[in-house]
């Protein structure tokens, strides 16, 4: 039996309202907005000023699933998904039953990012990229608008640096904008969160590429029966599970590392437009090395401004 870790909120729980109507604003009409135009667009399709400003804390919580792909194998449905912030920390946890893949915690306590172990000392593919470029936390990114921390509430203060285009992603136009400063995160990191008409947030990639990676050789290895093994320090399974390495002569081919986050089925909760429907896609192509897996979050409650167990904002170390 999953045990979870619950937190405290004095707030009621706010069921879900009506799903959000279109705003049938055409991309035609918008082409020329500059990124601090799209940026108070989307905040306005959020909610109110008054209302955003209100909220201090958020707590989102339902149900989970993951299936592992490449790099591992196995599919998991019976799983818990709890995102909870106060501010700029965020914890964001996925539980499941299955001995191998207990899930994932990945916190911020508005100092430090931890990040949950799947055995002793072992981290996941995910947590370990969460863990390297903890950018994707101490920004404020992960969890996007579900959270308090979501760097749009507040891009007057730290004055980012924005590039805004226009892309399609499987048929669909976005308003595509890249955020943050090239070269300043680690790994050269970039982060690109991607808007639909409405100006409502659907997604966010973050994609690093590293030159002649050795840290992506042979840390994942897929073994069947849902079996997940990685760790780029400390590789497990037999020798023969591992695929060999390079030579030191040899050219090494660059590691691609992606982990994409989705946003769907908005609904108007609690006078703020929320999405229902979360997902998580992470991937990793490198030399003798491939990682995919995907993560699916229903979500079923919602409260803001409750009380909150600070001990959330740490994982396990």
């Amino acid at each position: 039996m999953i045990r979870r870790n619950r937190l405290s909120f004095t707030a009621a729980i706010v069921c879900m309202a009506m799903i959000l109507a279109p705003a049938g604003v055409a991309f035609s009409q918008d082409a020329d907005i500059t990124p601090e135009e799209l940026v108070q667009k989307h905040l306005k399709a959020l909610a109110s000023p008054e209302k955003l400003a209100a909220i201090k804390s958020w707590g989102v919580s339902g149900k989970a699933a993951v299936e592992f792909i490449q790099g591992a194998t196995g599919k998991i449905t019976n799983g818990y998904f709890m995102c909870v912030s106060d501010g700029p920390k965020v914890g964001l946890r996925l539980q499941f039953t299955d001995i191998n893949y207990p899930g994932e915690y990945f916190a911020y306590d508005g100092s430090e990012v931890t990040v949950g172990h799947i055995t002793p000392g072992q981290k996941s593919p995910l947590a370990d990229f969460i863990f390297r470029h903890n950018a994707v936390m101490k920004e404020g990114f992960l969890g996007g608008v579900m959270t308090t921390a979501w760097p749009l509430l507040n891009t007057g203060a730290e004055k980012p640096r924005m590039n805004l285009a226009r892309s399609s992603i499987d048929g669909k136009d976005y308003y595509e904008l890249e955020y943050g400063t090239p070269g300043k995160r680690a790994g050269n990191m970039t982060v690109k969160l991607y808007f639909d008409e409405n100006f409502l947030h659907r997604r966010t990639e973050y994609r690093v590429r590293v030159a002649d990676d050795l840290t992506a050789t042979g840390n994942i290895v897929s073994r069947g029966g849902g079996n997940l093994v990685t760790s780029p320090e400390e590789p497990t399974g037999r020798p023969a599970d591992r695929a060999p390495g390079d030579t030191i002569t040899g050219s090494v081919a660059d590691s691609i590392y992606l982990l994409v986050e989705t946003f769907d089925n908005y609904a108007v909760v609690g006078g703020v437009a929320l999405p229902q429907r979360y997902g998580l896609e992470y991937s990793v192509e490198g030399q003798a090395a491939t990682f995919l897996a995907k993560w699916a979050a229903q979500t079923e409650y919602f409260v803001n401004n409750g009380q909150v167990d600070q001990s959330f904002f740490i994982a396990q170390k």
